[in-house]
């Protein structure tokens, strides 16, 4: 039986623990050395994208901005959850370097910290520091998943490839992988927020159930889990009691982040999910599979063991494998993206299967088990010295001004740096850590908060059947979001995704700007290069596209941004929060601004003010009422919304620090 975990702690224990944590310092930091020295060249990666918020965020992490570089704009809190990037913005900041190594040396610090975490939580839950660094040194050096899930074909050498080190180096999830490192600090807080009822561990759960939502939208979804779990089987006497206290500090978490994951971004996100077939009928089949693997672990496990930890170590690995593993054999899921639910998957496994086994392993005779050890350390050590080989394979230096990312996304900027740009794949994900340009896309579409721009770009992207229908529907779309220049990379050419079904469409039809590894840029025409345009009040679409090749009321708008009659409009950006437009006469017109609409943008003609309207595309549109030509003024000031959000965050933080000052006080 594992000792209570309130016990005293000896020092002869915590010496262990320490040298413990600092073997586990040295073997991560050893792997992933090079990425605190090294920008990330990982061109197929969002790399660029996160690199790009460190680099042009500046203060907008404490008030209302716009960012206006993807997806026709949008809040400054809507782009991403921003611990990572502000991390490597600090970084960057502190040692005066790019934001590009600002980012990759936050990676470095999550690689590292994230078994550090696990073994101070499960020790400090179980008081076994050697189980402990068992479980968190094979989270350090195994791929547990691909013996159950795995991504290719299964081989037991899958078992030791270096997943995660994978995962974060050249795929995309660092901000996963900084969410996941805070849950274990997030568990044992809340398990001694339940035992010992004391504020200290209220403030500090409450903080890492905040950081792991500032961190991933995967964040928020794994504490819900592992809170679940726990509270299946810690102190299920006083059940109530602990639901409304853990309640409670979800509840602290999610007001300290509040502008992050305000309602109306956490509703957008929901309908992107709906969007993507996030659940349907087959999901219910999913959750039933999940909620019988939870029932017989209960029914069973105290036949098993008393214990409560490994019974919610056992608990939580069954609820983190189900979600990759009913995905992955009966193609189900009740969860977007079960399939990244992995990365916990084999966190829980590592330590739901060496305390599984620790009893038996303490029955083993010393000599045996000390040659077993010897073997298990051997086979460590080969690990490191693989891991470390596949790191330095990874982050080999490279000059980026060569790749077709830095090449397109610089010229743009030299030679259209006031146009919006359709910029493809791994281009648009990586065209802003080089340049300040507009996007029709650029974002993370898992958080795109304009579905019908989602829809306009898979219709660019997959075409139609028919070339003449395909051309009108792109053109159609390019130009009712104010595109400008559009990208479309060859299908041998050096973007990577090369997403496009037919990228021939627009050859010998739009004129080329620019052409260079096998990427064509055409100029978009356009009647004027203004995000701001005097329409009719008819021709503004009413309804939104159902789909991409609903474009009946959207050529009606484009015939109207086309028309020679009405008058012209111009259109300047003052900084992110103004915009400024000149319109030559409205008369009954209206005017149409290719901006995404947001309740936070408040427009004024000389002074008095306007009501702004959204229209069937997401964009804003507005009456100016003005006789002859005038000027319109637009400020962003977040809306009622943002800034309720902004006062509750620091109302909660306020209290964070209230409260943690006084118990370290009251500790003295």
């Amino acid at each position: 039986m594992l000792p209570s975990g309130l016990e005293k702690t000896s020092r002869g224990e915590t010496l262990r623990a320490a040298l413990y944590l600092l073997i586990l310092f040295w073997v991560n930091a050893y792997i992933v050395r090079d990425a605190f020295f090294s920008s990330s060249h990982q061109m197929a990666s969002m790399h660029g994208f996160w690199g790009a918020i460190a680099a042009h965020a500046g203060g907008s992490w404490f008030h209302a901005t716009w960012w206006p570089y993807w997806q026709m704009g949008s809040p400054f809190e809507c782009i991403y959850n921003p611990l990572v990037p502000a991390l490597a913005a600090a970084i960057a900041a502190l040692r005066g370097v790019s934001a590009g190594i600002g980012f990759t040396s936050v990676t470095g610090l999550c690689y590292i910290l994230g078994p550090m975490t696990l073994f101070f939580a499960a020790w400090r839950l179980t008081r076994a520091p050697g189980a402990s660094f068992a479980a968190a040194l094979a989270y350090s050096l195994t791929s547990v998943s691909q013996l159950v899930a795995p991504d290719a074909g299964f081989s037991l050498k899958n078992f030791w490839y270096f997943r995660r080190l994978f995962l974060t180096i050249v795929w995309d999830d660092t901000p996963h992988l900084a969410a996941l490192t805070l849950l274990p600090l997030a568990i044992l807080f809340l398990v001694r927020s339940i035992e010992k009822r004391r504020p200290i561990y209220y403030a500090a759960t409450a903080a890492c159930i905040a950081g792991c939502g500032l961190a991933s939208t995967f964040g928020p979804m794994m504490v819900a889990m592992a809170a679940a779990c726990l509270l299946c089987v810690l102190g299920r006497e006083h059940w109530r009691r602990n639901l409304m206290l853990t309640v409670a500090l979800a509840a602290w978490g999610w007001a300290i982040a509040a502008p992050y994951l305000s309602p109306s971004f956490l509703a957008a996100i929901r309908e992107e999910n709906a969007a993507t077939g996030a659940w349907n009928l087959g999901s219910l089949t999913a959750a039933a599979i999940t909620i019988l693997g939870c029932a017989l672990l209960l029914q069973y496990l105290p036949r098993w063991t008393a214990d409560w930890r490994v019974q919610f170590f056992a608990l939580f690995a069954w609820v983190a494998s189900s979600i990759p593993l009913t995905d992955q054999f009966l193609h189900e899921h009740y969860l977007p993206q079960p399939g990244r639910y992995k990365i916990e998957m084999e966190l829980a496994l590592c330590v739901a299967a060496v305390f599984a086994v620790r009893p038996w392993w303490n029955r083993i005779p010393p000599p045996v088990r000390g040659a077993a050890a010897l073997l298990l350390l051997a086979l460590a050590a080969g690990q490191i010295r693989d891991f470390r080989v596949a790191e330095k394979g990874i982050l080999f230096p490279v000059d980026v001004s060569r790749t077709i990312e830095y090449r397109a996304a610089t010229w743009a900027q030299r030679n259209y740096p006031n146009l919006r740009f359709y910029m493809p794949g791994s281009i648009a994900q990586w065209t802003n850590s080089f340049s300040e340009i507009q996007q029709f896309s650029g974002e993370s579409w898992s958080m795109s908060i304009n579905q019908v721009q989602q829809r306009a770009n898979a219709a660019i992207l997959w075409g139609d059947a028919d070339p003449k229908t395909e051309l009108r529907n792109s053109l159609t779309w390019l130009k009712a979001f104010g595109v400008g220049v559009a990208a479309i990379p060859g299908k041998n050419s050096e973007e990577y995704w090369k997403g496009f079904t037919h990228p021939e469409t627009f050859a010998g039809v739009l004129p080329v700007v620019w052409q260079a590894g096998g990427v064509t840029m055409y100029r978009v025409p356009l009647r004027e290069d203004s995000l701001a345009h005097a329409v009719t009040e008819s021709a503004i679409v009413r309804r939104v596209p159902s789909a991409g090749y609903d474009t009946k009321d959207v050529e009606r708008y484009v015939a109207a941004l086309d028309d020679p009659s009405l008058p012209s409009t111009t259109f300047d950006w003052e900084g992110r929060n103004r915009i400024r437009i000149h319109t030559g006469g409205s008369g009954g017109n209206v005017v149409s601004v290719q901006v995404t609409y947001h309740p936070g943008w408040r427009a004024s003609v000389a002074g008095s003010p306007r009501k702004i309207f959204k229209d069937g595309l997401g964009l804003m549109w507005l009456r100016p009422e003005c006789s002859g030509p005038c000027e319109i003024v637009l400020d962003y000031d977040g809306g009622w919304e943002l800034r309720l959000c902004r006062w509750l965050s620091w109302l909660a933080l306020a209290a964070l620090a209230v409260v943690t000052a006084g118990s370290l006080r009251r500790r003295k």
